[in-house]
C-alpha cells in the first residue's frame, strides 16, 4: 500500500479524528442518523452492527446505505461494519442463511462444507452492505463446561479445528468479506464467560502452541485479516493482565512469534470481565499500550440507556486526554491509525456491496452441509417405521424465554429446534404422537424420543436443568429411549443409562431437519465426529 497516500490521509486529521478511527462503536435501532454525530465529529473507524439493528435484508440495506452516505459527504473512509454471522450465532436470522454453526461443520473430517458454507455467509452479508465476518470461533472445545463456545467451535481435537479454522476463512475471502478470528489465544479452555468476569486459563506456552493457538496460526496462515483478542488471563504468559491488555500476548506471541501483521480488534471492553475490574478508560489506554489496533464497545446499548453514546464517546476523549497528557504516545495511536487506514484501502474500499444472491441455492448448500452434522454416538435404530414414535420435549417451555436475545446477539431464531424436528419427523412418520411428561402414556410398543436442544447465549444460560434431569428420569425407566441432541453432544457423559443417542451438534432448523432424517432413514448418518470426549 502506498505510504505516501496514507499519510496524505491521516495528516489531515485532528487528534479526535484520529482516535475516533480506532474504535469500533454500537449504537440502539435502525437508523443511521444515531450514528451520524460518531462519524461526522469523531471520525468512527466501524460499527458492531446486530439484530437490534437490521432484522431483514430490507432493513440492512437501508441502514448501511445510509451509512454509506454519511460517510460520503463528509469524505470519510468506509465503517468497518462488523457482525457475529457465525453460525451458532448470527445477523437477519429468519432471512439469512446462517446454516448449521461450526460444531456441526467439524463433524466431517473434510473441509469442503465449511468452505461452501462461510462462502456463503460471506456474499449474503456482503450483499446486505456488510464488509466484516467477526468469525470464525477458532476456539478448541477443550473444556466440556465452557459456557460460551460450545457450538460456536469446530470441536475439540485442535488439528481438527485448525483445518476447519484456516477453511472458513477461504470461505469467506471467497465470498469477498475480511475475516476476525476469535478469540485469542482461546476461550474453549474455561470455566467462565467473559461477558460476566475474567476466566482464567493456567497453561504453560507450549501447551497452549500445541492445542489452542494452533487453528489461530492456522487462521493466520490462511490469510485472516482481522483477529480478535479474549478478555482471559493466561498467568504462564502474564500474570497481571488478560490477553486484551497484554503487551506478552500481543506484541511477544502474536505479532512475533506468530506473525500476525493484520488488525487486532478487541473484544467488547463493556464486557464484564473488563468493566467489573477496570476503569474503562484505564483499560482502554493499556489496551493501545498493549498493541491493540482497534477498541470495540459493542455491548453498551443493551441496557437501552439514554446516555450510550456519551459513554462511548466518553471513552475516545479519554484516549485522547491520554495523549495530550503524555501518558500514552501518540506515535502508538500513529502506528493504529496507519495500520487501518492501509486495510480499508487494500480490503474495504475496493468491496462490492449489496449483490443480487441466490437465497434457494444458499439454503440448499445449509442443508447440505447440517446433513453432515448428524452422527449415532451410541446406538442406532433400523425399524422406526414399524413402530410409533412417542415424541417428548425435555426442555421446559420457561427456558426458551431469552431465545431472541434482547441483547441483539445470539441465535436470534424465533422458534425453538424442537419444533422444526417435530414437523419434519411428523411429515414422515404416520403414527408419531407428542406427549409430555406430566400426561406421558403407555410407550413400550413404540420408541420415546426425548429431544435436547442448547443455544449458546452471550452473558446468560439457556436453562437446561430441567431437560436433563428429564432425560436421565426417562432413560432409567424405559428401555426404548432415543436421545436427539439438538446442541453439541457433551451432555451425553452424564447420560449413562442412554442406549440410543443421535447428535446433531447443533439447534439450527436444518440441522432439526438433518436429525429427523437419519432417525427415520432417510439419509445415512456421518461417520465422522467433531468431539473425541463423547463414546
Amino acid at each position: 500500500m502506498n505510504k505516501s497516500r496514507i499519510a496524505d490521509i491521516v495528516s489531515g486529521w485532528s487528534l479526535k479524528e484520529k482516535v475516533g478511527q480506532l474504535f469500533i462503536l454500537a449504537f440502539p435501532g435502525k437508523s443511521a442518523i444515531t450514528a451520524e454525530r460518531m462519524i461526522i465529529e469523531y471520525n468512527l473507524g466501524g460499527c458492531y452492527l446486530s439484530q437490534d439493528n437490521a432484522e431483514t435484508f430490507s432493513e440492512a440495506h437501508e441502514l448501511n446505505q445510509g451509512l454509506d452516505a454519511i460517510l460520503n459527504a463528509h469524505d470519510r473512509l468506509p465503517l468497518l461494519l462488523g457482525v457475529d454471522q457465525e453460525g451458532a450465532w448470527g445477523v437477519l436470522v429468519g432471512e439469512s442463511t446462517t446454516g448449521p454453526g461450526n460444531l456441526a461443520l467439524g463433524v466431517a473430517d473434510t473441509v469442503s462444507g465449511t468452505v461452501r458454507m462461510h462462502q456463503v455467509i460471506g456474499e449474503e452479508m456482503r450483499s446486505a452492505g456488510f464488509n466484516c465476518i467477526l468469525g470464525p470461533c477458532c476456539d478448541v472445545n477443550l473444556n466440556p463446561a465452557s459456557p460460551i463456545i460450545d457450538t460456536r467451535s469446530f470441536g475439540d481435537q485442535p488439528d481438527k479445528v485448525s483445518a476447519h479454522s484456516a477453511a472458513a476463512v477461504v470461505g469467506l475471502h471467497a465470498g469477498n468479506i475480511v475475516a476476525c478470528a476469535k478469540h485469542f489465544p482461546g476461550h474453549g479452555d474455561t470455566q467462565g464467560d467473559t461477558h460476566r468476569d475474567i476466566p482464567r486459563v493456567d497453561k504453560s506456552y507450549d501447551e497452549l502452541k500445541a492445542n489452542d493457538l494452533a487453528p489461530f496460526q492456522a487462521a493466520i496462515d490462511a490469510g485472516v485479516d482481522l483477529i480478535m483478542t479474549s478478555h482471559i488471563l493466561y498467568p504462564q504468559l502474564d500474570d497481571q493482565s488478560p490477553a486484551t491488555l497484554s503487551s506478552t500476548i500481543l506484541q511477544n506471541v502474536l505479532r512475533q512469534d506468530m506473525g500476525f501483521e493484520g488488525i487486532i480488534i478487541s473484544d467488547s471492553m463493556n464486557m464484564g470481565a473488563i468493566q467489573n475490574h477496570y476503569a474503562p478508560v484505564d483499560a482502554a489506554v493499556q489496551a493501545m499500550k498493549a498493541g491493540i489496533t482497534m477498541i470495540m464497545l459493542s455491548e453498551e446499548h443493551y441496557d437501552h440507556s439514554d446516555a450510550y453514546l456519551d459513554k462511548q464517546l466518553a471513552m475516545i476523549h479519554g484516549l485522547m486526554d491520554a495523549v495530550e497528557s503524555g501518558e500514552l504516545s501518540e506515535s502508538v495511536i500513529d502506528d493504529a491509525v496507519s495500520r487501518v487506514v492501509s486495510f480499508k484501502l487494500e480490503k474495504l474500499v475496493p468491496q462490492e456491496l449489496y449483490q443480487p444472491v441466490e437465497f434457494e441455492e444458499n439454503r440448499r448448500v445449509a442443508q447440505d452441509v447440517a446433513n453432515t452434522g448428524v452422527v449415532w454416538l451410541r446406538g442406532g435404530v433400523a425399524d422406526v417405521f414399524e413402530k410409533p414414535l412417542y415424541l417428548l420435549n425435555a426442555t421446559p417451555e420457561t427456558s426458551y424465554h431469552n431465545l431472541m436475545n434482547p441483547r441483539g446477539i445470539g441465535p436470534n431464531q424465533s422458534t425453538p429446534a424442537y419444533d422444526a424436528l417435530a414437523f419434519a419427523i411428523k411429515e414422515e412418520h404416520a403414527n408419531c404422537e407428542t406427549v409430555t411428561l406430566d400426561q406421558l402414556p403407555n410407550v413400550d410398543d413404540g420408541y420415546l424420543v426425548v429431544v435436547t436442544e442448547n443455544h449458546p447465549l452471550p452473558g446468560e444460560d439457556f436453562d437446561q436443568v430441567k431437560a436433563k434431569q428429564t432425560v436421565q428420569h426417562l432413560s432409567r425407566e424405559f428401555d426404548n429411549v432415543i436421545v436427539i441432541a439438538l446442541r453439541s453432544p457433551y451432555d451425553a457423559l452424564e447420560y449413562a443409562d442412554v442406549e440410543h443417542y443421535l447428535c446433531a451438534h447443533s439447534p439450527r432448523p436444518e440441522s432439526a431437519v438433518a436429525a429427523a432424517n437419519v432417525l427415520l432413514g432417510l439419509q445415512s448418518p456421518a461417520q465422522g465426529c467433531a468431539v473425541v470426549r463423547v463414546k
